[in-house]
């Protein structure tokens, strides 16, 4: 090969790997910033939540968001192994009490479709997967649907993990989705009735008996399903060491006990796992529901 022919050959091998150190210096960044973001949170187990976990939401115009920032006694590589696989977030979702069925789509790595069921009516829900960034110390899992129930729309999913130490990883989560006028109309009449007494997690204020108040309506609400799917993830990340035929019917044994934790706010009618274990088994027998 001539000295030009190397140069040219030399100059496409460093535009090759370019993009690839770029990834990688931004996904560092992103993990530092990360564990930098936990650390001013200041968070153990001596909080509000008797866990090492933070919650926080806002509402905006149109927009309801939550954050979740954890920490979860499983090594990081564990987590991200088995969150960048999208059928094994169906093994998850079906965990949420909204949550009937769950099928995945496309390629089981890096890409597809993660497909859920909600309610009784059972909305479809199609979320788009894809993972952001996976190395050694940082993973980015995002999953995006356009169209939720009831009018609602723009649901995101993320999800970030790095690790804090050999055994236990930092896992960020993040929900979001928007409400328009028909959409606000359907949650008002909900928290009005059937909802009238649930509550969220962010206090308030504080009654006449200086008990706290807890935030209520779309935001309590929006802070109650970040937190399912947030121990959901957990559960699941539990019983990844038992045998695969064993993991589900643990998975929402563990799942319930946390909750439980949270009674007033996470709270579900007696008779709860029984619903979920028949919605699980759908999901497993592949009548249109499974993955």
């Amino acid at each position: 090969m001539s000295r030009a022919s190397w140069s040219a050959f030399a100059a496409l091998l460093l535009l090759a790997a370019a993009p690839s150190a770029a990834i990688g210096a931004e996904a560092g960044s992103r993990a530092a910033a990360l564990r930098e973001r936990f650390a001013a949170l200041d968070v153990d187990a001596s909080g509000p939540f008797g866990l090492p976990l933070h919650l926080a939401s806002k509402q905006g115009d149109g927009t309801l968001a939550g954050d979740v920032h954890a920490r979860v006694e499983h090594r990081f590589e564990t987590v991200r192994e088995a969150l960048r696989i999208s059928a094994r977030w169906c093994e998850i979702m079906i965990l949420h009490p909204n949550v009937k069925g769950c099928r995945t789509s496309g390629p089981a790595h890096g890409g597809g479709n993660v497909e859920v069921r909600v309610g009784r009516a059972g909305h479809v829900v199609d979320f788009r997967f894809r993972i952001a960034a996976a190395t050694d110390d940082y993973l980015d899992v995002r999953l995006e649907a356009p169209t939720g129930p009831a009018g609602t729309s723009d649901y995101r999913i993320r999800v970030e993990a790095t690790p804090l130490d050999a055994q236990a990883t930092l896992l960020h989560l993040a929900y979001s989705h928007g409400f328009g006028a028909q959409a606000r109309l359907a949650m008002d009449a909900y928290f009005a009735t059937f909802g009238r007494d649930k509550v969220g997690f962010t206090v308030v204020g504080r009654d006449a008996a200086g008990a706290p108040v807890h935030v209520r309506d779309l935001r309590g609400g929006l802070e109650r399903n970040a937190m399912r799917y947030y121990l959901a993830i957990r559960a699941y990340l539990d019983v990844l060491a038992l045998p695969r035929a064993q993991r589900l019917e643990q998975s929402l044994r563990k799942w319930i006990a946390y909750t439980q934790r949270w009674p007033r706010q996470l709270g579900e009618d007696e008779g709860h796992a029984d619903v979920k274990r028949r919605d699980i088994a759908r999901m497993q027998g592949g009548d249109g529901a499974g993955s």
